[in-house]
């Protein structure tokens, strides 16, 4: 069972609103993010697919929506590498920070 980080390059993008491509086993799938300045949250859409959850600290993301066949059938994930936050922010988040996107293979 491999886990890894996904580069989200949030710092690149500069942008409160990007997509990064990402390969979760073995397919590749559109990661849409868009930071919410009124709840200073991330909310991720998946492939177009799902949409909206919140991305907060321990939490399988994509759990409640393996029923979905275009869906990975792993674990994706906020992972807190240090400090004390519950959920990413704006400038934490992404490999190298505090909180980090992780999927891990079934």
């Amino acid at each position: 069972m491999a886990v890894r980080e996904i580069d989200l390059k949030i710092q690149e993008q500069g942008s409160a609103l990007f997509i990064v491509t990402s390969e979760m086993s073995g397919q590749v799938y559109n990661l849409r993010l868009e930071w919410n300045y009124r709840t200073q949250s991330w909310y991720l859409k998946i492939n177009e697919t799902v949409s909206g959850p919140k991305l907060v600290n321990g939490i399988d993301i994509i759990g409640p929506y393996h029923y979905i066949d275009s869906l990975p059938p792993g674990k994706l994930g906020v992972h807190r590498n240090s400090g004390t936050d519950s959920k990413p922010g704006f400038f934490n988040f992404g490999i190298g920070k505090e909180m980090t996107l992780v999927y891990e293979e079934p």
